[in-house]
């Protein structure tokens, strides 16, 4: 019994880990961008309260609404390469200057712009730094540990070499080099 709860108290862990560290994520994304982009920024008398407030809340929005709004916008986001995401996080931005008028001002809308670029930028750093983000490699988990298990081998460079071999044609192997391409005078010193 006391194995099944500790196993049970594990997955919990895991669960939660990747919670806790996309609202770190957002909430020290969240501080940058406001040092960073001269007109956002936190006002009232806690700043702290005001900054882990609307940390949360950005990491709600984040965590719900921006994926939906990504999903709907899906098209747009591979014509204008990106850019669009960068219009999800000016929104994000812009909704919780509106709701939280005393805590969090941004004063232009240029400088939600502004800032929805810098919070992209950070955000995706910070993701990646942490593990956030899903390596793009087909397969899931397993792929991921046999391509580190293959790197870790050296294979990487037997790839190469495979992969050149199969670009060039076939020559005979005792056959003499041709001349050196890089020589201006056919290879002969």
């Amino acid at each position: 019994m006391p194995r099944q709860h500790s196993v049970a108290h594990l997955h919990l862990h895991f669960r939660v880990r990747p919670l806790l560290l996309r609202f770190l994520v957002n909430a020290v994304t969240l501080a940058l961008t406001a040092i960073l982009v001269p007109h956002i920024f936190f006002t009232g008398d806690y700043r702290i309260l005001s900054w882990l407030l609307i940390s949360a809340i950005f990491g709600l929005v984040n965590s719900f609404l921006k994926p939906l709004v990504q999903i709907v916008m899906l098209p747009f986001i591979f014509v204008s390469y990106g850019l669009v995401i960068v219009l999800i996080n000016t929104l994000s931005l812009w909704v919780l200057a509106l709701l939280f008028p005393n805590r969090f001002q941004v004063d232009t809308i240029f400088w939600a712009l502004v800032g929805g670029l810098v919070c992209g930028l950070l955000a995706g750093f910070f993701e990646n730094m942490f593990g956030l983000s899903p390596p793009i490699l087909e397969g899931g988990p397993e792929a991921v540990k046999e391509a580190i298990a293959r790197r870790k081998q050296g294979s990487l460079e037997a790839q190469l070499l495979d992969v050149a071999a199969k670009a060039s044609p076939e020559a005979p192997e005792d056959a003499a080099p041709g001349p050196d391409v890089d020589m201006p005078d056919g290879g002969e010193s």
